[in-house]
């Protein structure tokens, strides 16, 4: 439990809308940033990580909100990274300069989950049913992809290992 003062760490993720990083900079909107208490301009959004990640040469592991985001904004997640063309999410990506797609492979189902400083922090048993039913849109866009559920953020959590056992009986 955070104490009164300490700073967000990696909550960042359970309140961010990846379509804020889309589109051209000058374009984008600049928002309240909850986790850090600052204000996000979303200068860097996927397509520039993407071009990142290609001049580093490695590849992305993509996340996916799982505090205010729902299963829909991580299916079309996937579909703007990886969907070839011809849908709205992939014409965009088009739009937006990238015409081949990211093929991002593997994917995060959201951070931390467990922690009752995650915006919209969820039970094992909730975050099992969404981290499911988002999986299933996911793969329903790109069946390649691997996916990974969150565990418990750290063994001295008093929910350490039942959150786990929880989240792998539902996924």
């Amino acid at each position: 439990v955070m104490s009164k003062g300490e700073i967000a760490k990696n909550y960042f993720l359970s309140g961010y809308n990846w379509t804020d990083g889309i589109g051209p900079i000058a374009n984008r909107p600049k928002r309240l940033e909850l986790a850090w208490r600052s204000i996000e301009p979303n200068t860097i959004g996927i397509d520039e990580f993407f071009d990142w990640s290609e001049k580093a040469g490695t590849q992305i592991m993509g996340a996916v909100n799982m505090g205010t985001g729902t299963p829909q904004d991580a299916a079309n997640f996937v579909e703007y990274c990886n969907f070839s063309g011809g849908t709205y999410w992939s014409d965009l990506r088009k739009t937006n300069g990238h015409k081949n797609p990211h093929n991002i492979k593997t994917w995060c189902i959201g951070n931390e989950m467990d922690g009752p400083w995650q915006i919209c922090h969820l039970e094992a048993d909730d975050y099992g049913k969404k981290a499911l039913e988002t999986a299933k849109l996911m793969k329903l866009v790109d069946n390649d992809i691997q996916l990974v559920v969150c565990g418990s953020s750290s063994s001295k959590m008093p929910i350490f290992p039942e959150w786990d056992r929880t989240v792998l009986e539902y996924t």
